[in-house]
């Protein structure tokens, strides 16, 4: 009896100790600050909603500020096991996801709702699938639609970036920039305070979001609201990590992936653009300025050429280029 209860015993702290060693802090990396939009309006809610659901021995935690990397090496952080979760945007790591910047086109993704539809339709269909063979995808989505923020005069027309120096997010809308008469400059996101405190840029294309978290306002307080833009946006999991979970743990993870977790994500991202938008309304040394529809189109207009430079840079993958712009048009109809 003695003997049978030791090997029990045993198997007991075998089994334990096994569990303990499967066991793992899941970590999720996010460039942004703690306080930033995607850190804690979307990361850590999600990271909530799974942490509530999930087993005891498999949890997330977030690793916010650019603790683990800063934002192009993400999607490197989450294929070699870094991180075990990341907020990913394609566009800083040229090459990799060439076609997910299709929303970076003019009017592709007029809205975040669109824009999540779109990036979310075309990986179900296969478009943009190969580019995450490497991930467990979470959710593919887009920013709202990029502001552009000046110091000085307000961007009523694309006359205005004439000669200047912009910083802007990724190479493609550096080109976009040059067709606007401007000239696109690459700044890490906590440093274009100060640059355009300086003078080193005169102006910034990017988000509301990023427009209040870096407090932008205070040094290009003319923020024309225009439509010109977006940037595609990725929440990836490591894969391996995913397939060691227990099933029900993955089961967790499947039920807010793929289109419901866009869906809500795009939701959080309308809700705060139009929130911030409020925001700098009520600041008096904020100009926002709304364009006529007129203006808007000379914004567009001087645009045209963006889907044909865009095909062309993208070389063998320019037939699938073209189909990703037709299915991303033919959404926007809907």
């Amino acid at each position: 009896m003695k003997l049978m209860k030791k090997i029990t015993a045993a198997l007991l702290l075998t089994t334990m100790a096994a569990t303990m060693a499967e066991a793992r802090e899941m970590r999720v990396s996010s460039f942004e600050p703690p306080v930033g939009f995607y850190s804690s309006k979307v990361i850590q809610p999600w990271i909530d909603q799974m942490n509530a659901k999930l087993s005891e021995a498999n949890r997330f935690k977030l690793y916010p500020g650019s603790i683990l990397g800063g934002a192009p090496a993400q999607a490197e952080l989450v294929a070699k096991g870094v991180a075990d979760v990341a907020l990913v945007v394609p566009n800083y790591t040229p090459g990799i996801f060439p076609l997910s910047s299709v929303v970076e086109l003019p009017g592709i993704a007029p809205d975040a709702k669109t824009g999540a539809n779109v990036m979310t339709t075309l990986f179900e269909e296969g478009v943009l699938s190969p580019e995450y063979k490497d991930y467990k995808v979470i959710a593919l989505f887009s920013t709202a639609p990029y502001r552009v923020f000046t110091k000085d005069a307000g961007a009523r027309s694309p006359e205005v970036l004439k000669g200047m120096k912009v910083r802007t997010p990724s190479p493609f809308i550096s080109t976009m920039t040059s067709m606007l008469g401007g000239t696109g400059v690459s700044i890490p996101a906590p440093q274009v305070y100060e640059n355009l405190e300086r003078g080193v840029v005169g102006g910034a294309v990017w988000a509301s979001d990023a427009y209040k978290t870096f407090r932008l306002y205070e040094v290009a307080p003319k923020l024309t609201l225009t439509r010109i833009t977006a940037s595609p946006m990725a929440i990836l999991m490591n894969k391996k990590t995913y397939d060691a979970l227990p099933e029900a743990d993955r089961k967790v993870i499947d039920g807010f992936a793929g289109r419901p977790a866009a869906e809500w994500i795009s939701g959080v991202i309308t809700d705060y653009d139009a929130a911030v938008q409020a925001e700098m309304r009520a600041n008096p040394k904020v100009e926002v300025i709304d364009l006529t529809a007129d203006e808007q189109k000379a914004w567009e207009d001087a645009l045209a050429k963006a889907p044909e430079t865009w095909v062309s840079g993208l070389g063998d993958k320019g037939e699938a280029a073209k189909k990703a712009i037709e299915r991303a048009k033919a959404l926007n109809t809907h």
